[in-house]
């Protein structure tokens, strides 16, 4: 190839270069967003994703404690209510009170596991 023929053919030449230049920034550099975490870093797909898994995952175990919680007190009141309106204390009842209350924190735990395997994996 002479010099000549690239002066004579200099638009399909320009064009190649854009072209490769194009193919390679198009290839070499992958879009980026900010973070979820930190706004001054950028971040790719692939890492917001796990920063969005992570979130998603930290809310599921604040709603499982909140579920939690309410059964707790549902279970309380419940009984509180049933020994206010016999006048005496149901043994039964507070067996009962007992293993629901083990069954929600294991239940709890349990999710909370899950979770933290399923942020590990």
């Amino acid at each position: 190839m002479k010099l000549s023929d690239l002066s004579e053919n200099w638009p399909k030449t320009i064009a190649i270069i854009a072209l490769a230049a194009i193919l390679f920034w198009g290839y070499g550099c992958p879009s980026r967003v900010e973070s979820l975490f930190d706004p001054n870093k950028k971040i790719v797909r692939a890492e917001l994703q796990v920063e969005l898994d992570t979130v998603i995952a930290t809310a599921e175990f604040r709603m499982a404690d909140l579920d939690r919680q309410d059964q707790f007190r549902d279970i309380i009141f419940k009984n509180a209510m049933l020994m206010v309106e016999t006048g005496t204390i149901n043994p039964a009842g507070i067996i009962v009170l007992l293993t629901s209350l083990y069954g929600v924190t294991r239940g709890a735990k349990d999710i909370k596991e899950r979770i933290q395997k399923k942020n590990t994996a």
